[in-house]
């Protein structure tokens, strides 16, 4: 999987205020960490050991409007608030996330049962690993596919190769 952040407005530099992504290097390789770590864990609050040191965690910025970032779907990643203009009041950031997944991925069962865990609680459930972020761009669709199978579906649009993969 790899995704491309595409910022729709002009994105300072740190020192000045802004932040789009700020990547962690080489997290890419760990992808276990959010599947079978609890957010709470010991393993979240050693992350700068467990890649290295703070200076693993780098930034692309500053990034104008035609810009984008490009990261591997398991990088971990985030972004701190905008201060573009020193109040500290928290300014909203624009942005386009649009990731490619193999189209041989599978939907885990497990993602099922957090699209039913939310239905139920509201949209917020906690009973699960990993990160919740995700939730949003799947709940959607993903109870109307069967696990751990090849899928099509009309949310999901298979964009290359163009012809029939099941041929």
């Amino acid at each position: 999987m790899v995704t491309f952040w595409i910022p729709l407005q002009h994105i300072p530099e740190p020192k000045k205020g802004g932040t789009g992504l700020l990547f962690v290097d080489k997290s890419h390789s760990d992808f276990a960490l959010p599947y079978w770590n609890a957010f709470d864990s010991k393993e979240y609050s050693r992350l700068d050991t467990r890649y290295g040191s703070e200076q693993m965690i780098n930034h692309h910025m500053p990034l104008n409007i035609g810009d984008l970032t490009a990261h591997a779907g398991w990088t971990l990643h985030c972004s701190n608030e905008n201060d573009y203009d020193g109040t500290s009041d928290q300014q909203e950031r624009y942005a386009l996330a649009v990731s490619f997944v193999d189209t041989k991925a599978e939907v885990r069962q497990e993602a099922q049962d957090i699209k039913k865990l939310d239905d139920a609680y509201g949209g917020n459930s906690k009973d699960s690993l990993g990160d919740n972020e995700d939730r949003w761009s799947f709940k959607s669709w993903v109870v109307e596919v069967k696990p751990r199978t090849y899928f099509e579906h009309d949310l999901v649009p298979i964009v290359w190769p163009t012809q029939d993969l099941n041929s």
